[in-house]
């Protein structure tokens, strides 16, 4: 972006030289500080130009943002229905994991229902079992 020259401060307090003979001002000041404002306004307007662009490329990926929300929303809908779950029934999510949890406890316990037997051979016999 072109360096802006002149505020708006700036324009209101310029004071142009006079000219020694008769009332005005310089007109070859005058032109140059025209000529300044000429640039700072086509700066301006650049730097409008550049952020109207800027707006429309994010408004363009804003749409397509929103169009693959659509579409995703739309491909949940499409597939199957689960029934819908009250608040006192679990999710199907929780009951895999209460199901991991379960047969993780009946392996652990089948293990130490093993060792125990394992263990009653070896410390009383085989013939401890066939006595009772």
């Amino acid at each position: 972006m072109e360096q802006v020259k002149y505020t708006q401060k700036d324009i209101l307090e310029r004071v142009f030289k006079q000219k020694r003979m008769g009332v005005g001002y310089d007109p070859a000041d005058v032109d140059s500080f025209l000529d300044d404002i000429i640039k700072d306004y086509g700066a301006f307007g650049s730097r409008v130009e550049q952020l109207k662009s800027e707006v429309a490329r994010l408004q363009v990926a804003l749409k397509d943002a929103q169009d693959q929300l659509v579409a995703v929303k739309q491909q949940q809908s499409v597939a199957p229905q689960q029934p819908v779950q009250t608040a006192s029934q679990p999710q199907p999510v929780e009951d895999q994991r209460q199901a991991a949890v379960a047969q993780q406890a009946a392996v652990t316990n089948l293990d130490l229902i093993k060792r125990v037997a394992n263990l009653e051979r070896v410390v009383f016999g085989r013939d401890h079992n066939s006595a009772e």
